[in-house]
């Protein structure tokens, strides 16, 4: 039984919450299409209490548009952006599984330690994802200068079979698409603690992939 629905050009029926986190929400939803088409996808939506900052919606947007062409297996895909009385909400890949965060506690609640070897089997796959990212170029071939800046355990997600894939590139910088105050607090995240990430003073043309 749906949570509730979101009508736009598709029908959204949310199943489920995934995630809460400060600024906005992930949902599992039913996609429905022609026929009793029926996808599993993931939705984000902005916190009601943010609706009205043109500064976070503007970003919202923008992240949106970033990743809209990040086509890439280590990459949380997105596929629509959409807005249904005032409320804007992202369709993304749903994921089956958990995020580094979770995996690392459940290994800490067996007393458990995370192999070597898968280590940095995440790593490599997070840094391949980075890659493609930092490389991407516009339409007409120029570099787009995407830098994450949220590379954290809550945004490594793990699926159940196998696959590694970095997702929320809501605070990322991109050249065009998302805007901030050089040197303030743009993004408070986390479970029950302090963990801010403040950006860099430096200005973001001097920045490259690193």
């Amino acid at each position: 039984m749906a949570l509730f629905t979101i009508q736009n050009e598709f029908r959204y029926d949310i199943v489920r919450k995934i995630f809460e986190g400060g600024m906005g929400i992930v949902y599992e939803a039913e996609q429905h299409g022609a026929r009793e088409f029926i996808k599993r996808i993931a939705i984000k939506v902005i916190r009601q209490n943010y609706a009205d900052q043109k500064q976070f919606i503007d970003n919202f947007i923008g992240e949106a548009k970033l990743v809209a062409d990040l086509i890439h297996t280590n990459i949380v895909q997105t596929y629509h952006l959409g807005e249904t009385r005032g409320l804007f909400f992202i369709a993304m890949e749903l994921i089956r599984g958990v995020n580094l965060e979770q995996f690392g506690q459940q290994l800490l609640d067996k007393k458990r330690v995370l192999p070597k070897e898968l280590a940095v089997f995440i790593v490599s796959r997070v840094a391949r994802g980075l890659a493609y990212a930092h490389a991407k170029t516009d339409k007409e071939g120029k570099p787009l200068g995407i830098v994450h800046r949220d590379v954290s355990f809550k945004n490594i997600m793990i699926a159940f079979e196998g696959d590694v894939k970095l997702t929320d590139f809501g605070i990322a910088k991109a050249k065009g698409f998302l805007v901030d105050n050089e040197g303030e607090v743009v993004s408070v995240i986390g479970r029950g603690c302090a963990c801010a990430f403040v950006a860099r003073k430096k200005r973001f043309q001097g920045r490259d992939a690193r």
